[in-house]
């Protein structure tokens, strides 16, 4: 697809230019300035841009100048809260220096990662002596930190006390909490609406985007003129989860909690036996959706026509459903005005509605959703969500927002823009693509190893061979390696299989992603197996990575109750769901995870694929024109061949 016109280069971004200047060993990317002109002209157009920006090519500075350039109220939502930081404390104050000014701006975070003053004072009367140490701790910071940004307190990351005096949706009052003006959500809030640029991350911005369109003039970010979305990929699932519905018991309990923490301040009178109604009836329902699963199922599943209109699920739904309303009546009579009695009303009713929505969908809106239960250790949760996001983002967000710029190393399929567009509402000439190489060489930087003589990967001897494969591979680059998987089943055996490899072992899920990554980078000839969350987002640079192995192609699993919802809407339109929706939402999985590889110019290293679909089915070829252009084998030899080649100073002499 042909990209915009490329308006006049940024001579920030050129040879000679601000940054060579601002940074001495910078070098000059083609792609950058590229990418900068195509952001400003966007901006001055005042129209949709869609990049695609190689690894390497330096895409948050190319946005954030011209949009500082604009004179427009920007908010940039990306994908992690690392990249967040990352803007402010190292991107913005280079900018800062390259453009003779400080930008007015400020990082935005969702509400669970600020102190409330009010739930703080709650906790001092009513939480038991068991959480004193870390209670006395957050009381101590509280009295000097002028953020109340949970990422300044020294609190153990599993801490419960954190879950009881953190703001949230649901415990925010308002205007006429007692707190209210040395609230940190209003500090940050009204920070905000002063500055230039807002720095959110996806949740956030489609929590807010969710909010003003189910509820007109509620919001949560100030207004803006224009957004930029980095880390583009990631928009439609998360604006999937924030545009449906869900419900657990935990909902309820926390609901039940938080009715007897406020009953002491609010003058409720006795509610001991109301929120063990609302709990009870709760855990009844909830009881009664896992026994009506079918055994044995995944941790999705599609809920079973007629479960909600068996007698007994009926009258389990009422009683929890009558709960709520007795809760409504009894904050009505006892407590009316009172701002934070009346904010537990607003949250029975938004649960009556959300498990109204999820168990008889009968308006037009939820008949184009898809239901489904969600089983895991804390127990049996419920969700409703839409099947297309597309058109809810066209008339949400692209009819409201003139000015969007959508980036990522990964949104084309095979040089074809039209799945990413597709899925997030910009069909037709509503947007401008640009296709961006990376700087880096990867003819000369990484190998692609695919090999021939393994079973299929339905084959249920796979999995082992495939770990005897990635033996032979670690052998070759010393350890020294990722090796990612798509499901946890083949993990696990592969993890038993390689568990007396001669470097160390880390297998995810043995301690937090954070600790075990940073002890993957700290631990040499490290091997590390993980899936999903490893597969993106994840930067190990330098010579503690020389290897990724992937065990197969990432194709989502069929009977996910959304992917097959939305390949029936596919099918029932008359078109191809696996050629138009399976192979390039896979092909751009893959890519990511081939990306963790090359991080910087001086990286080397093997990626190999064990799956050979890749090389015996047509649809192959896709995936392979997705991927980096490097030089490719089938031929173990030939890979130690290249590594040794061209990754010498990786290896210990």
């Amino acid at each position: 697809m042909p990209g915009p016109a490329i308006a006049e280069r940024d001579p920030i971004f050129s040879p000679g230019g601000g940054l060579e200047h601002t940074l001495g060993n910078y070098e000059p990317r083609p792609s950058q300035a590229a990418m900068a002109a195509a952001v400003a002209q966007a901006f001055a157009e005042g129209r949709k841009l869609v990049v695609e920006a190689g690894t390497g090519t330096g895409k948050t500075l190319a946005y954030l100048v011209p949009a500082l350039r604009s004179g427009l109220k920007v908010v940039v939502s990306t994908g992690t809260r690392n990249l967040q930081e990352q803007i402010l404390r190292k991107d913005l104050p280079l900018i800062a220096q390259l453009l003779g000014r400080t930008p007015r701006a400020v990082a935005l975070k969702g509400l669970s990662n600020y102190l409330c003053l009010r739930r703080l004072e709650e906790a001092r009367h009513s939480l038991p002596l068991v959480q004193g140490e870390d209670l006395v701790r957050v009381q101590r910071w509280a009295a000097t930190t002028p953020s109340g940004d949970r990422a300044e307190l020294d609190l153990p990351e599993d801490a419960l006390l954190w879950r009881d005096v953190c703001a949230t949706t649901e415990t925010r009052i308002g205007p006429r909490c007692p707190y209210f003006e040395p609230c940190f959500v209003t500090r940050a809030r009204r920070a905000a609406a002063e500055a230039e640029l807002v720095v959110v991350n996806h949740h956030l911005f489609f929590a807010d985007l969710a909010l003003r369109n189910r509820y007109p003039g509620a919001q949560v970010l100030p207004s803006y003129e224009a957004v930029v979305f980095d880390e583009a990929h990631q928009i439609e699932e998360v604006a999937t989860e924030y545009f449906g519905r869900s419900v657990s018991a935990a909902r309820f309990g926390l609901l039940g909690r938080d009715l007897r923490r406020t009953s002491a301040t609010s003058g409720l009178g006795e509610v001991e036996g109301l929120a063990r109604k609302i709990e009870e009836t709760a855990a009844g329902l909830f009881d009664r959706v896992k026994r009506g699963i079918p055994a044995g199922a995944d941790a999705k599943v599609a809920i079973p026509e007629g479960l909600f209109q068996a007698d007994e699920m009926q009258r389990r739904w009422h009683a929890a459903d009558l709960a709520l309303e007795e809760l409504c009546a009894h904050i009505a009579a006892e407590a009316p005005g009172r701002e934070d009695a009346e904010q537990l009303v607003r949250r029975a009713e938004d649960l009556r509605l959300a498990l109204a929505e999820i168990a008889e969908p009968s308006t037009r809106e939820t008949q184009a959703a898809v239901r489904w239960a969600e089983l895991s250790t804390r127990g049996v949760s419920l969700h409703s969500a839409p099947v297309e996001v597309g058109p809810i983002l066209a008339e949400a967000l692209h009819s409201r927002v003139e000015t969007a710029i959508f980036t990522s190393a990964t949104l084309a399929s095979a040089n074809d823009f039209s799945y990413f567009l597709e899925r997030v509402g910009l069909e037709g000439p509503a947007a401008k693509t640009l296709g961006l190489p990376s700087p880096f060489d990867f003819r000369s930087q990484a190998m692609l190893y695919l090999p021939r003589d393994l079973p299929d990967p339905r084959a249920d001897g796979f999995a082992l061979a495939a770990a005897d494969r990635m033996r032979e591979l670690c052998a070759i680059t010393q350890g020294r390696a990722f090796l990612l998987f798509t499901s946890y089943r083949n993990l696990e055996i592969v993890a038993s299989r390689l568990i007396d490899l001669p470097y160390p072992v880390l297998v995810q899920g043995d301690r937090p992603a954070a600790a075990l990554l940073e002890q993957f980078r700290a631990t040499p000839g490290a091997v590390l197996l993980a899936t999903g969350s490893f597969w993106e987002g994840v930067d190990v640079v330098g010579e503690a990575l020389s290897l990724v192995v992937i065990d197969k192609l990432p194709f989502s699993p069929p009977d996910d109750p959304l992917v097959a919802a939305r390949s029936r809407l596919i099918q029932e339109r008359g078109g191809n769901a696996f050629r138009t929706y399976h192979v390039p939402r896979a092909a751009l999985a893959l890519k990511q995870g081939f990306g963790r590889l090359i991080r910087h110019r001086e990286d080397r290293g093997l990626v190999a694929i064990l799956d050979g679909r890749l090389l015996s089915r047509p649809y192959g070829k896709t995936f392979l024109a997705t991927l980096p252009d490097c030089p490719r084998t089938s031929d173990l030899g030939e890979a130690e061949a290249w590594w040794k080649a061209h990754a010498d100073q990786f290896i210990p002499s």
